[in-house]
């Protein structure tokens, strides 16, 4: 949360300064690499807040994008078994890998393009007094449409207006760990990995510097 809380903070910094961005195109073509992190209103930003190491330049920026973050969160279970309601607690690990790329269309505007491959943990996933281990990756084409100033003094700001995705692969793995096990358990189990969509967000915010 402090992260999140200093990345709005410096955003607002940033676009006081957009003054000093006014020639990004020429600022992106003295910088020979660049290091930031990204955030925002996407699942995977927003949890695993990865870091960013680009190749900038005045047409094209390429890029690695890497991190990994978790997120808990209670909820009521019933057991068929005993006929006992208890609330417990459900970590979920995130990971996200990315190789990105920047079309420039003018001096900031450009289309964000990435191959995605993102990983979805669930440790000790409880149903019915049965746990489970469950393993979700999935890999997809991620487009949007974005503004990226790179200001005089080599910091950047990157407001990725929308974001949406293409799903490419995805695969579940589920692990029984303990607990007597039913066809009901494992579909639901099963099921809770493989509904998941393509993801997608908006406003999403990369800062950082380039060298």
């Amino acid at each position: 949360m402090k992260m999140k809380i200093s990345m709005f903070g410096l955003s607002l910094i940033f676009c006081g300064g957009l003054v000093f961005a006014g020639d990004s195109s020429s600022n992106r073509n003295d910088q020979t690499v660049r290091l930031g992190q990204k955030s925002g209103k996407h699942l995977m930003y927003f949890t695993s807040t990865p870091s960013v190491l680009e190749l900038p330049g005045p047409n094209w920026t390429l890029g690695l994008t890497s991190g990994s973050g978790k997120y808990n969160y209670s909820y009521t279970d019933y057991n068929s078994t005993s006929g006992v309601y208890s609330t417990k607690t459900q970590s979920i690990n995130f990971s996200t890998m990315e190789a990105t790329a920047r079309f420039y269309i003018g001096n900031s505007f450009n289309i964000p393009l990435a191959y995605a491959y993102y990983k979805i943990s669930y440790p000790d996933w409880v149903y019915s007094g049965v746990t489970y281990d469950i393993d979700y990756k999935i890999t997809q084409l991620n487009y949007g449409i974005g503004n990226e100033w790179t200001y005089d003094w080599g910091a950047y700001l990157g407001i990725d207006w929308y974001q949406s995705g293409i799903k490419l692969s995805d695969k579940a793995k589920v692990t029984l760990k303990s607990g007597r096990e039913t066809s009901t358990t494992r579909q639901k189990a099963t099921t809770t990995s493989t509904e998941i969509k393509a993801f997608a967000g908006e406003l999403i915010l990369t800062l950082g510097f380039g060298f």
